[in-house]
């Protein structure tokens, strides 16, 4: 028997171990030896793996409930082939341990590790004192042997002790024919090669006892591995979300029975629905997630219990999850500073929120107004120099956003002359029947980005001509003749009164502006 069945990523795992292992004979750079570290990184992943996966496969023969004499004794087996392939994986970590230490204890690290050459071969093959090589063989060979004695089959398992001629790889190879195992293991192998030979004969036990567990499951008549331990499962649709998210899961049990399970999330009762895809019975979660400690990247760690209970059993777990810190993003033109009673319109999105439609944003009656122009789109209309704008998501607040308001910009008096400004060189021509004075708004931002606020006009100002009694007038225009304006007269306006359009829908569009505005002006010749 010459082991468990290989899935494709094991196969390719070893394809690349023996590619690199035929370079190192080929005395190839540190390049390889890179790749080694990325190899033996691979391979412990896939031992723990293999590790869960075979005491899986034990829990389902224990569980059988079979009483014939072949299923028990097979239980017996599956004890002493999982305590046997145990033990040899925890000599061979410890191997890879003294390869990975210097004889004085001083551990061998990073690109030291790399770049070591000697230290592995050192060990393995010192002809003065040879003991920890001469165990490793004796400890593999053991191994096969105790196996293939519990297991006692037809076909037994093939050594672990292999020399170039055992491969096909290398059997052509002249220079590694006539080498014992140690020397086609370790001679010449930098101590990172060394340390991943070590982790690839740690996964061919850990197949070896894989193949051994299929064998003797078989025999216990268990239902087949992927149903044969019933556990709480929770298909969630993310593990990660933000506070005030809704969480979304599908609890099930991991087997498709078709006995009539009770679901418990939390200790109440969760609705149960066969899948229309799977046909499995699913316990319906959802709830609303919360904040808690978050840590230096925003994550609070979070969980919540389940059970089912199949036939008066119940089983139960744990699920843990992250709820990551939501961050409120604000996006307009100008998004830090408002315009005191002007609509500051934004968009608000909160990171790893799909929908807007749960964010809301509240702030002080004293300090302003809020109003909802749809999901994510709010007006922010602010009545003091600061405004105190609380976000929430679905009813959660998640932070609170501290606007600094300004005040409008101030206008300066522009005199118009029909399409033109004002000359001072040559005064208002003759014939000219009227002039305007306009507010003039040298904030562009602030006219791009609220346009609704920036309509600015007169509607009173005085109007003293040179020798006559001042006059009120209700507007900006200044119609020349019939004030009796003549070539070489001269006129000034002041007290000035400048009202500007308003966001607010209901307003008059009357809002009084502060200004300065006032001129003095002469009729040309």
């Amino acid at each position: 028997m010459a082991g468990g069945k290989e899935t494709p990523r094991q196969k390719m795992i070893g394809m690349m171990y023996l590619v690199l292992t035929a370079l190192l004979a080929l005395n190839v750079s540190n390049a390889v030896l890179e790749k080694f570290a990325i190899i033996d990184d691979t391979l412990v992943k896939m031992i723990g793996e293999n590790t869960v996966t075979n005491n899986m496969k034990l829990e389902s023969i224990l569980a059988s409930t079979s009483q014939e004499p072949s299923a028990l004794a097979a239980k017996e087996k599956a004890k002493q082939v999982t305590e046997l392939a145990k033990a040899m994986i925890v000599y061979l970590d410890g191997l890879k341990k003294q390869m990975t230490t210097q004889p004085d204890g001083t551990a061998i690290e990073g690109e030291e590790l790399v770049l070591d050459t000697h230290r592995a071969e050192e060990l393995m093959l010192d002809s003065n004192k040879p003991e920890v090589g001469i165990e490793y063989e004796k400890k593999l060979t053991g191994y096969v042997a105790d196996l293939n004695k519990i297991m006692g089959l037809k076909t037994p398992f093939e050594k672990l002790t292999k020399k170039a001629e055992d491969f096909d790889e290398f059997k052509n190879n002249t220079n590694q024919l006539d080498k014992t195992f140690l020397q086609f293991s370790f001679e010449l192998t930098p101590t990172m090669a060394a340390v991943a030979t070590v982790s690839q004969m740690q996964t061919k036990v850990l197949e070896y006892e894989m193949a051994a567990l299929d064998t003797l499951f078989n025999l216990t008549e268990a239902t087949q591995i992927k149903f044969s331990r019933v556990v709480p499962m929770v298909r969630a649709e993310s593990n990660t979300l933000v506070a005030g998210q809704e969480y979304t899961a599908d609890l099930f049990i991991a087997a498709a029975s078709d006995e009539e399970p009770e679901m418990f999330f939390n200790g109440g009762v969760v609705p149960v629905e066969k899948d229309p895809v799977t046909g499995i019975k699913m316990g319906k979660i959802k709830f609303r997630t919360s904040g808690g400690t978050y840590d230096k990247n925003g994550l609070a760690e979070a969980s919540y219990k389940v059970k089912i209970n199949v036939k008066g059993k119940p089983y139960e777990d744990v699920i843990r999850y992250k709820v990551a810190r939501p961050v409120a993003k604000f996006e307009s033109e100008s998004a830090s500073t408002l315009y005191l009673d002007c609509g500051n319109e934004m968009t608000v999105s909160v990171q790893g929120l799909a929908e807007a439609s749960g964010i809301s944003l509240s702030a002080p009656g004293d300090q302003g107004k809020v109003v909802s122009q749809g999901p994510g789109k709010f007006v922010l209309i602010p009545k003091r120099p600061q405004m105190d704008v609380r976000v929430s998501v679905n009813g959660n607040q998640i932070e609170i956003k501290k606007f600094k308001a300004k005040q409008v910009p101030m206008p300066r008096a522009k005199l118009m002359v029909g399409n033109a400004e004002y000359d001072v060189k040559r005064g208002i021509p003759p014939g000219t029947s009227i002039v305007r004075l306009v507010p003039e708004i040298d904030d562009e931002t602030f006219v791009r980005q609220n346009q609704k606020d920036a309509g600015y006009r007169i509607v009173s100002m005085t109007l003293q001509i040179t020798g006559k009694t001042p006059l009120t007038l209700n507007s900006g225009n200044i119609e020349v003749g019939k004030y009796g304006l003549r070539s070489g007269d001269s006129f000034s306006v002041y007290n000035v009164q400048v009202v500007r359009s308003t966001w607010e829908p209901g307003d008059d569009d009357r809002k009084p502006v502060n200004s300065k505005l006032e001129g003095s002006f002469v009729m040309g010749k």
